[in-house]
């Protein structure tokens, strides 16, 4: 798993004959890649699910401390003099390494320690703002992106029938740790502080994560690609830092934001795992990701912006958590749907890294325009937010539509030939 693709002539003779594989010859290297050639072990066993199971309780940990920022920068806001706009710029920062190290991570996948080493170290220094740029966004966020890329792939190659259920449950478990995480996080705050919460995650982290070429870019359909995933990312991760905010300007209770960000983080995990489902039985990868797209760009458009109530606030956290679970669970069937599965594990690697710019900007740049509405109150202040976030993922469901439309006709073609 720590070699690039390796597409020669042999392996793209052997390649599925309804796979259309364009232009591959310039989207490989001449490394090959064990996982991404003949598989070793029979594909669909029981034995496959043990890597899952590894990935899964990994990003478990993982992505739980990552969408449970939103609880700690609260108590930051009030423990410390640092503005919300900069602790999101912290998280953002830990957040953007999840995948702009993705490549540099095929030959340094173990290096889990790195993210309790950032947690722990950071549990001294919660009054510093600096020193949490450093241990919570780089050394953290670096670990986690050394180690992401090897927990969402390892199990690839063990599956050929069953490819996006496994997909989906390896997310799902990072949704699920979101979840419970991020209430575990409000009440380790609560009781313990920042400091001790700090440390105890990094010691879930060592004990969970620790024991668990670059492409040229000439391919036109590899760039929509790239710019529809890419301008998603900026609204990825705009809920789970403003709910428990908005829930709060809204009146609810503490006890209550809690609950609504852990509802969201639960629809995103029954997002990851349906869809790896719906893309393997229904809809097909491309067509599920479109579905997905619309959901997160209309539930931001529509439905948040009219949440006046809990029920109508409740529906936007089931839409919205349902399409952005989704999201990360479709990107590399997508891939392999229309670059070819043997190409997808040279693929993913290349595509999250452009991620950097949405994991990075995108939550600020929506803390700006809240932070630039505080003559507004209540949710007026959020709408331009949720317009923002909304707008992105919808001109990404355009681009990635564009990309079925050429498809379409490209196999239209290909039938009348």
């Amino acid at each position: 798993m720590d070699q690039n693709i390796h597409t020669s002539s042999e392996s793209l003779a052997s390649a599925p004959q309804n796979e259309k594989v364009p232009s591959q010859d310039h989207l490989s290297s001449p490394e090959s890649n064990p996982a991404t050639s003949a598989s070793p072990f029979k594909p669909d066993t029981r034995a496959g699910w043990i890597p899952v199971a590894a990935g899964s309780l990994s990003l478990f940990v993982y992505l739980g401390v990552i969408y449970s920022w939103g609880i700690m920068q609260i108590r930051l806001v009030e423990t410390t003099d640092a503005s919300l706009t900069t602790l999101t710029l912290v998280g953002s920062l830990a957040t953007s390494f999840m995948i702009s190290v993705s490549v540099p991570a095929a030959a340094a996948v173990r290096r889990g320690c790195l993210m309790g080493l950032g947690e722990f170290l950071a549990s001294w220094v919660t009054g510093h703002i600096g020193a949490l740029f450093v241990l919570h966004g780089l050394v953290f966020g670096v670990g986690g992106g050394l180690s992401i890329f090897a927990c969402s792939t390892a199990h690839l190659g063990w599956f050929d029938k069953h490819r996006g259920l496994a997909m989906g449950v390896v997310f799902g478990g990072g949704s699920l740790g979101s979840a419970v995480m991020s209430v575990a996080t409000n009440v380790m705050v609560s009781r313990l502080g920042v400091a001790w919460t700090f440390r105890i995650l990094g010691f879930m982290l060592w004990g969970v994560c620790v024991p668990a070429s670059w492409f040229r870019f000439r391919e036109p359909l590899f760039l929509a690609v790239i710019a529809a995933t890419v301008l998603s990312t900026f609204s990825l991760f705009i809920p789970p830092y403003f709910i428990p905010l908005f829930a709060r300007s809204m009146g609810y209770s503490e006890q209550v934001a809690i609950v609504t960000l852990a509802a969201w983080n639960l629809a995103s995990t029954v997002g990851r795992v349906g869809a790896g489902i719906c893309a393997d039985r229904l809809l097909g990868p491309l067509n599920s990701l479109l579905a997905c797209l619309l959901l997160m760009g209309l539930s931001s458009l529509v439905v948040w912006p009219l949440s006046r109530s809990t029920g109508v606030f409740a529906v936007y956290l089931v839409l919205n958590g349902l399409g952005c679970g989704a999201f990360f669970s479709l990107v590399p069937s997508t891939l392999g749907q229309l670059f070819g599965s043997k190409n997808t594990m040279g693929l993913v690697p290349i595509v999250w890294t452009t991620w950097f710019c949405g994991f990075f900007f995108g939550t600020p740049i929506a803390s700006g325009l809240y932070s630039a509405a505080g003559h507004m109150d209540g949710l007026a202040r959020f709408r331009p937010a949720a317009f923002y976030g909304g707008g992105m993922s919808t001109v990404a469901f355009f681009f990635m539509l564009a990309i079925r439309f050429r498809r379409q006709r490209e196999s239209r073609k290909g039938t009348e030939e």
